[in-house]
């Protein structure tokens, strides 16, 4: 009986360390990071500037051949990016999708005819693609390679 109440708790700590391993949470990225990944994936990062987004700082990147244009902001706080992402989530037309909707955490999709939008917000930053839905994949691709 002994040899058996050990074996259950070996077990058991075993699928608790292998659950919390899948598990951890999600960190935003600096700018920096956006730009490596980005470059990494065949993306031309630029600058951006007078945006009027109310970002301290944003990046573009653009992939030719793909129609795949992705903007990677970062604000001052976290109330000011959930702002920002609010308003353009409220400001696409078609089938919106909202994905997830947590404190830390936004993510939804839009389709609109042959248009697909994706608008990811972490913490204090946040990713808006644009691209056709035939490209979506793309899009889909440089948002999880900064796992957002």
């Amino acid at each position: 009986m002994n040899r058996f109440v050990k074996s259950c708790a070996a077990l058991l700590a075993a699928a608790a360390v292998l659950a919390s391993a899948g598990c951890s949470a999600r960190q935003p990225v600096t700018a920096d990071d956006f730009q490596k990944q980005a470059k990494s994936a065949g993306y031309a990062v630029s600058a951006s500037s007078g945006s009027g987004a109310g970002a301290e700082k944003e990046l573009t990147a653009t992939k030719g051949g793909t129609d795949v244009q992705a903007s990677f902001l970062t604000f001052s706080g976290a109330s000011s990016a959930l702002s920002w992402y609010n308003e353009q989530k409220s400001a696409l037309s078609g089938s919106v999708k909202t994905v997830v909707d947590s404190d830390v955490y936004n993510k939804c999709e839009m389709t609109n005819g042959e248009i697909y939008c994706l608008i990811v917000r972490m913490d204090k930053t946040a990713v808006l693609c644009k691209t056709t839905t035939a490209k979506k994949g793309e899009a889909e691709a440089l948002v999880s390679s900064i796992k957002y």
